[in-house]
């Protein structure tokens, strides 16, 4: 939510969605947390729901039992909220019921093993088909070749990110790539075909 992602905006090249990590240090403010996000919308005039907060899958079973006050601040402030590292938590699905959730990021461990072990295959597809029935968006972390992402799509996962796609980059790379139109979220190609955002 820094100045760039207005200056983003303002040229007419913002992703639909910026998402921002948060720790459980942080998430524990509350209050705080909510008041400090809101602020900085406020400041960047940037629409809640541009804003995905990321939480693990740990941290969010953890604020659940302890703090879920501040998750459903988060959620009446209007941002959305995704599950990083999905599959690699030891929390009980449970939070999936109470909390509604924007998306489920399949955790890279998992996806990076999707062509090589048919155990790890079974469990991303599992984990695809679980987001799908609950409604909730689901995205791929961690691919890196053609084949995985392949397999993703065949097992119903329609977004992806990782070094495929693009190693990090920073702020001003990430505008030249915004402007040329490869740094969007959208639906993976089919099968074979060039790729040019994730």
């Amino acid at each position: 939510m820094r100045s760039f992602g207005r200056h983003w905006r303002d040229q007419g090249i913002a992703p639909q969605v910026l998402a921002v990590n948060v720790s459980g240090v942080q998430f524990k403010k509350g209050s705080d947390l909510e008041l400090e996000i809101a602020a900085s919308l406020a400041r960047w005039n940037i629409e809640s729901d541009n804003i995905e907060v990321e939480l693990t899958e740990t941290v969010l079973m953890e604020m659940t039992q302890k703090h879920g006050d501040a998750l459903e601040g988060l959620r009446k402030l209007g941002v959305r909220i995704a599950i990083d590292d999905f599959g690699t938590g030891y929390s009980s699905l449970k939070y999936l019921t109470i909390y509604p959730v924007n998306r489920l990021k399949i955790a890279q461990e998992l996806v990076f093993r999707v062509t090589a072990d048919a155990r790890n295959a079974t469990v991303v597809r599992a984990a695809i088909r679980l987001a799908q029935e609950l409604g909730i968006e689901v995205i791929a972390e961690g691919v890196e070749t053609e084949a995985q992402a392949d397999f993703l799509l065949t097992a119903g996962c329609p977004y992806a990110q990782g070094y495929y796609f693009s190693r990090p980059v920073n702020s001003e790379r990430a505008t030249e790539l915004l402007r040329e139109g490869k740094i969007e979220f959208r639906q993976m190609p089919t099968p074979r075909q060039d790729v040019t955002a994730a």
